[in-house]
């Protein structure tokens, strides 16, 4: 999937600026950022639900972004899950193959298949409000992977659930997402389960993109002070520019100590 140079403005408001980046075949990818940063229009302009007032969304080579939710071959689960209340677990997660007409044999062979990754075959003949918060997302999970979607878009999907349930479920959603192979992308502002679960992430702030990464790069080598203060506890001093020791370092005065940084680190000033 690639998003090619997307912008996105309400009015006046620019809510996502030039984001350009692509993630690969089943990738684990997260946006992370705080609210307002505009992951959420990012992923619903990939979901097809708004479209790019610039830019290009593409989908396996081919440009999506004025294609609408339905013929887009992306499913999203959301924090509320709108299972059907009145059916069954396998009901539920037969609900997209039955609805594109599929063989029954095929259907069968589907559901059973998702329910035994979900861990949630002992569970196939209860109803939604019989199941617990994380058995309720592991079904919505399963109906969201049944159709075998290109991507899987996940928004917020843990916002429900509670701290202990929410940890649990982080590990839970990495494998299940090795085990079918397809492409997760997930937008969350919780940074310990982006940087558990992803194999990397785009930090976003105020509309832009400001790194993209692996969890450790991102971690160990933030590029910009707001990567480096929302990532985590970050250690900033200022300092000042005293002289150039080669080509490849600069002298640094910080609290009265000359240190030696690289050309390009971030220059933080009052």
């Amino acid at each position: 999937m690639e998003i090619d140079h997307v912008t996105k403005r309400f009015g006046d408001y620019v809510a996502v600026s030039e984001a350009d980046f692509s993630i690969a075949s089943g990738e684990f990818f997260s946006m992370l950022g705080p609210s307002g940063c505009g992951k959420t229009t990012t992923l619903r302009m990939i979901a097809g639900f708004e479209t790019p007032t610039e830019g290009a969304i593409r989908l396996e080579g081919a440009d999506v972004s004025r294609v609408p939710p339905h013929k887009r071959n992306v499913n999203t689960v959301f924090q509320h899950y709108a299972l059907f209340p009145h059916m069954t677990v396998w009901d539920n997660v037969a609900y997209g193959p039955r609805s594109k007409k599929k063989d029954k044999g095929e259907v069968r062979k589907r559901v059973d298949d998702l329910l035994e990754i979900v861990r949630l075959t002992d569970f196939a003949q209860r109803k939604p409000a019989q199941l617990s918060g994380g058995q309720q997302q592991r079904v919505a999970l399963a109906r969201a992977l049944v159709n075998y979607p290109s991507a899987l878009l996940l928004d917020e999907p843990l916002g429900a659930l509670d701290l202990k349930l929410r940890q649990v479920m982080q590990f839970e959603l990495k494998r299940i997402q090795r085990e079918v192979g397809i492409t997760f992308i997930y937008v969350t502002h919780d940074q310990e389960e982006a940087l558990t679960m992803s194999d990397r992430i785009a930090v976003m702030n105020a509309g832009n993109v400001d790194q993209i990464g692996t969890p450790t790069e991102i971690y160990d080598r933030p590029s910009t002070v707001f990567v480096a203060s929302f990532i985590g506890q970050a250690n900033l001093w200022a300092g000042r520019q005293t002289g150039r020791t080669n080509r490849d370092f600069v002298d640094v005065e910080v609290l009265g100590t000359t240190l030696k940084a690289r050309p390009g680190d971030t220059t933080i000033e009052p």
